[in-house]
């Protein structure tokens, strides 16, 4: 709970300064994403590894991005994201869909050739955790609903006249535990791959 109020704070103070933004930049993003999850049973009073053989899954995501430039190439970038993940593990396939609103400071240099930058970024998540499903048994009633996650993440830029094509790739620490049950954890983490198109 410390972390989420961090993070509460973060979010309203990136409001804040959106709000004095001297650039706006909304976009669309597509990206499929590994999840590296490994899954925790606990054992006399003590969490060990449960998964021997196999541990994640594939998952895709998609929304909006937006960029809220503060400085010249600083931005701060956020949005609103739909993420289906699925976590594989020797006792239960999960699937879990989570809306992540993101809140980072993001990079971005001088054209280092014709139309081309590169991009760097980093910060945090919030997830709120909308539905599970284990073994295609619904358990929404087992998971935690609210999250976060820290992001880093770089990648390029191109611009193509009415537009800009970003390309990159992320990746997703979890803070929180998934599971809400006191005899099962697993803490959610993903490599992203990042396609965006940001109108001009």
């Amino acid at each position: 709970m410390k972390r989420l109020k961090v993070f509460s704070v973060i979010l309203f103070l990136g409001f804040a300064l959106m709000s004095h933004a001297q650039d706006f930049r909304i976009g669309l993003s597509l990206a499929p994403t590994i999840s590296f999850n490994k899954g925790m049973i606990k054992n006399n009073d003590s969490f060990v590894i449960s998964d021997s053989l196999k541990s994640g899954g594939l998952g895709f995501k998609g929304g909006l991005w937006a960029d809220y430039g503060f400085a010249k190439n600083y931005y701060l970038h956020s949005g609103i994201l739909i993420h289906s993940r699925n976590f594989h593990s020797d006792y239960s396939n999960m699937k879990v869909t989570t809306v992540e609103i993101p809140l980072a400071l993001k990079m971005r240099s001088n054209e280092v050739t014709d139309n081309i930058r590169i991009l760097g970024f980093f910060g945090a998540t919030l997830d709120i955790n909308v539905s599970a499903k284990a073994d295609n048994v619904v358990v929404n009633d087992q998971i935690n609903k609210i999250g976060s996650s820290f992001i880093f993440g770089a990648g390029a830029e191109y611009n193509v006249g009415f537009g800009n094509i970003n390309f990159g790739l992320s990746y997703h620490l979890g803070m929180t535990d998934i599971m809400s049950v006191d005899y099962f954890r697993t803490i959610p983490r993903h490599l992203s791959v990042d396609f965006a198109f940001y109108f001009n």
